[in-house]
C-alpha cells in the first residue's frame, strides 16, 4: 500500500510522540484519520494541527478499556464508511524496579495498556480491515525491550514480548489473504513516555529521564516515517533506530549467549539492591 489518499488510518496514542507524527504525515499524504488518545487534552492539540479534510474522528479513551475500544471501531467504521490501516500505539511503562522487588499491580498495568489495548484494537478492526478488497493494514506497536530481556524493565517487556508473539501468529494465519500484518520494534525514541512514568522521587525521575533521553537515538518524527515507509514496502516487521538494528542482530545470531554480553554491560548486581 503506498497511495494513502482518502484512506482511512486508525491511530492509538495519538496525542503525543509517535502517533502525534504519525498523524501529521499520513494527513500530509490526503490520508483521513480516526485518532485516539487517553490525554483529551493531548489529542485535541494534535486535532488542531491537522488539515480540516484530515479529520475523521476522534475519541479519548483508555485502550485497555475493551468497551470502549469496540465502541470506537464501531463508530469509525460506521461513521467513515471504511477503515484501511489501524495502527495500535498507545503504550505506558513504570518505574524500573527489579523483579524480586516488583509488585503485580505493575504488571497487571502496564500489560492492560500495552498488551490488553493491542489485542482489543486488534480484534475490533480486523473485521472492518478484512473487508478492504485491495488488502488493508494492521500495525502493531512492540519494542527492543519485546526482542530481549531489559533488567529492571520485566513488565514492560512480558507486554512488549506479547505484542510480538500475538501478532506473529496473527501475520502467519493471514498470509494466505489480503492483510498486511505489521510488527513494529523501536529503540529508543525521543517521546514523552519516560517523562509520564510515576516515580517515588522528583530526583529518581529526573535521572532516568536524563539517562532516557541522552539513549534516545531516534526522534518520533524519523520513527514514524520509518513505519510508513515499512507499510508502502509491504514489510511485515520494521525495527526502528540503530540500536534495534543491533539488537535484532546479537539476539538472532546469540539467541543464548547475549545475556552474558548484557550482563557484563549492566553490571546486573544492581538489580538485586532494592529500588531507592
Amino acid at each position: 500500500m503506498s497511495n494513502y489518499k482518502n484512506k482511512v488510518v486508525v491511530i492509538t496514542g495519538a496525542g503525543s510522540g509517535i502517533g502525534q507524527e504519525l498523524a501529521m504525515q499520513f494527513a500530509a499524504k490526503g490520508a483521513i484519520l480516526a485518532l485516539n488518545d487517553w490525554n483529551e487534552e493531548a489529542l485535541n492539540q494534535t486535532w488542531e494541527i491537522l488539515p480540516e479534510e484530515a479529520r475523521g474522528q476522534k475519541a479519548a479513551f483508555d485502550v485497555g478499556d475493551r468497551q470502549s475500544v469496540e465502541g470506537f471501531a464501531q463508530r469509525v467504521r460506521k461513521g467513515l464508511g471504511r477503515v484501511d490501516i489501524v495502527i495500535n500505539n498507545a503504550g505506558m511503562s513504570v518505574q524500573q524496579t527489579p523483579v524480586i522487588y516488583s509488585e503485580v499491580e505493575q504488571y497487571e498495568r502496564v500489560i492492560q495498556i500495552n498488551l490488553w489495548g493491542v489485542i482489543y484494537g486488534s480484534l475490533a478492526f480486523l473485521p472492518y480491515l478484512r473487508e478492504r478488497e485491495e488488502g488493508g493494514c494492521l500495525v502493531n506497536i512492540s519494542s527492543v525491550f519485546g526482542l530481549f530481556g531489559f533488567p529492571g524493565s520485566a513488565p514492560y517487556n512480558v507486554s512488549k514480548f506479547g505484542v510480538r508473539g500475538f501478532t506473529e501468529t496473527l501475520r502467519v494465519e493471514m498470509r494466505s489473504t489480503n492483510l498486511q500484518v505489521v510488527c513494529v520494534h523501536p529503540g529508543g525514541i525521543k517521546t514523552n513516555i519516560a517523562e509520564n512514568i510515576e516515580y517515588d522521587s522528583e530526583a529518581e525521575k529526573k535521572r532516568f529521564v536524563n539517562t532516557f533521553n541522552k539513549q534516545a537515538k531516534t526522534t518520533a518524527a524519523e520513527a514514524a516515517r520509518v513505519i510508513i515507509d515499512g507499510i508502502s514496502r509491504g514489510r511485515s516487521r520494521v525495527l526502528i533506530g540503530s540500536d534495534a538494528r543491533f539488537i535484532d542482530k546479537i539476539t538472532r545470531l546469540m539467541p543464548a549467549s547475549y545475556e552474558r554480553i548484557l550482563t557484563r554491560w549492566l553490571k546486573p548486581e544492581r538489580f538485586l539492591a532494592p529500588p531507592k
